[in-house]
């Protein structure tokens, strides 16, 4: 093999490893289509069971009478809230959606003086409490206000253009001092729950048995607690971590304001395959280059020669792990996924190169090559924050294996007829 020979080989083998990477970043796109699919999943089991809850009361409305109508909101001075997580799976097909069904007790109380002024005499009001799907509630229930019960309507209120929530119209007493209100319901929903802090302070006690919880939102909890049993947070807030004051008038607050200081939990479920399916493409061209380097380490240093077409059926196991990868997670998770995808294109490599390198003993060191990279690819994506630092470091460390291995190499007289 001379050293034109040697040119137009590393030239063909770099056309096959782009190919070959090509192949790898069509999964992509078919990632992309099967996450599509997921949403549309989720999508269809949220409309029948219920989307994911946010509520955002509950609250004072009153309309005020007068030269220029107007409407005037008040929230209430504290709030407790009392959720109870019970999650469960559906599927639709091979998808996998959690959902849950969450009791929840409201409690708390209103200023009846602070509700005087704002509403500037008016002797009924309507307790508002927009959530984001009401079709989760299916029992009627009550709210307790100053001691009497009141049945509550659909629909949030007149305050409240868009969206949905319950209302019921209460009576107010300018000298009651402090209202008590209390209210107790079941409602469904799916992927997470959330709260608006709209006391002036605000506490959220949450239970679950679900045991790999995202907690998300503006606020984080206080105190948590995640273990094998489940998860117990609480959250306690004040008015001051929010953008939006005690009461205001039409629309001096806008919904945007109010979505701003959400906060709760999602239930995820475990591991994002899709996602990091998408991650671990992007290394393919490290694997495809590495693994082409150490066939052409050993066509040069032990004199054995590797034909580009056995380059190419190389690359195409190391393009075909990532659609084993997809297909597999669907089926048994990613880190099962990933252990058998990592075997399966590890031993066929390792068997395909013993009769390239017409070696056993020569193709221990793929198989160790390949189950090193694909361990240290899993060790990488693991570290959100730090992958691109780890990425280097192997790049760096590779680089340094190869010039040190490729040392003593004459390129010039590579091939040439000793005189």
């Amino acid at each position: 093999m001379n050293q034109d020979s040697v040119s137009l080989k590393l030239i063909a083998i770099a056309v096959i490893g782009g190919a070959c990477f090509a192949a790898s970043l069509l999964v992509m796109a078919l990632t992309a289509e099967r996450q599509d699919r997921f949403s549309d999943a989720k999508q269809e089991i949220a409309s029948s069971w219920g989307g994911r809850q946010v509520i955002t009361g509950p609250m004072i409305v009153a309309d005020i009478v007068g030269e220029v109508p107007t409407r005037a909101y008040v929230l209430p001075e504290n709030v407790k809230i009392e959720s109870t997580l019970v999650p469960e799976t559906r599927s639709r097909g091979i998808f996998d959606v959690v959902v849950y069904t969450s009791k929840i007790k409201i409690s708390g109380e209103f200023a009846a003086m602070e509700i005087a002024r704002a509403v500037e005499g008016s002797r009924t009001a309507v307790f508002s409490l927009p959530m984001t799907d009401t079709r989760g509630i299916e029992k009627q229930f009550e709210l307790t206000w100053a001691g009497g019960k009141y049945a509550f309507e659909p629909g949030p209120g007149a305050g409240f253009k868009e969206g949905s929530g319950l209302h019921v119209a209460v009576p107010l007493n300018a000298t009651a001092g402090k209202i008590p209100f209390s209210l107790d319901f079941q409602i469904k929903g799916s992927e997470g729950i959330s709260f608006t802090p709209v006391g002036k302070e605000t506490v959220v006690l949450m239970t679950s048995g679900w045991q790999s919880p995202k907690f998300t939102g503006t606020f984080l909890p206080s105190q948590r607690e995640v273990n094998a049993s489940g998860f117990q947070a609480e959250w306690k807030l004040s008015s001051f971590g929010r953008s939006f004051p005690q009461t205001w008038r039409e629309d001096e607050v806008s919904a945007s304001q109010l979505a701003a200081s959400v906060f709760g939990v999602d239930l995820i479920t475990g591991v994002d395959a899709y996602d990091m399916i998408f991650r671990s493409v992007k290394y393919a061209v490290l694997f495809i280059i590495i693994t082409f380097a150490v066939f052409f380490l050993f066509d040069i240093l032990a004199k054995v020669r590797v034909h580009p077409i056995q380059y190419l059926l190389i690359g195409s196991a190391l393009a075909l792990f990532y659609i084993l990868l997809l297909s597999l997670a669907e089926q048994i998770g990613f880190i099962g996924a990933y252990i058998t995808a990592t075997a399966m294109i590890s031993l066929l490599v390792t068997l395909y190169s013993a009769f390239v390198l017409r070696s056993k003993r020569r193709a221990v060191p793929i198989a160790v090559m390949l189950i090193t990279l694909y361990g240290y690819l899993y060790f990488v994506l693991q570290l959100e924050d730090y992958a691109l630092l780890f990425g280097a470091l192997l790049l760096f460390i590779l680089l340094g294996a190869v010039m040190y291995l490729t040392r003593g190499i004459d390129w010039y007289l590579l091939g040439k007829k000793p005189a």
